[in-house]
Formats: C-alpha cells, structure tokens, sequence
C-alpha cells in the first residue's frame, strides 16, 4: 500500500487491513514499513524459537551420531544453509 493511500484511508483502515494480512507500505515502489497483526507477529515469534531450537537439536543430535567427529552450530547452519549469526541472535532473545 503506497504511503499516499495509507495517508488518505487513515490509521483504523490501514489496521483493519493488517487485520486480514500483513499490510507493506511503500514509498515510491518501495517497501518501508511493514502493519501486522500482533497476533500474527506473536506466532511468527513462536516459530522462530521452535526452528531454533530444532537447529540446535539437530546439531546436538548430529554431534552424537557422528561417531565421534563434532559439528559445531556453525557448520550445521551452514550445512542446512541458514545464518548462524541469526539463531544465535534468536536464541539469546528467547531467553
């Protein structure tokens, strides 16, 4: 949704809006901002900590099968090719 349009449709529509779905507002073509549901932004949380966790699941699941050779979260998440820099983050958040 072009800024303009947000603008000229007020706040309540552009809410009732993210009521439905995830509202992007734009400026010249643009995305600059993002209007979600809080509910929805709660779930997106919670499925983030259980992917997380399940990365960290698999490396401690993979470390012991490996018969005795060790992964580190670094060379799963690159193996799984996700940012280990970003579980990290995600983890020291959840806590």
């Amino acid at each position: 949704m072009p800024v303009s349009v947000g603008s000229r449709k007020g706040l309540s529509s552009v809410v009732a809006a993210a009521e439905k779905g995830r509202v992007v507002i734009t400026s010249h073509g643009r995305p600059v901002a993002v209007v979600d549901s809080a509910e929805r932004l709660d779930e997106d949380l919670r499925k983030l900590r259980v992917a997380a966790g399940a990365v960290m699941e698999f490396a401690a699941t993979t470390a012991v099968e490996a018969a005795g050779k060790r992964w580190d979260l670094d060379a799963v998440c690159t193996r799984i090719g996700i940012d280990s820099s970003r579980v990290r983050e995600r983890a020291t958040n959840s806590q």
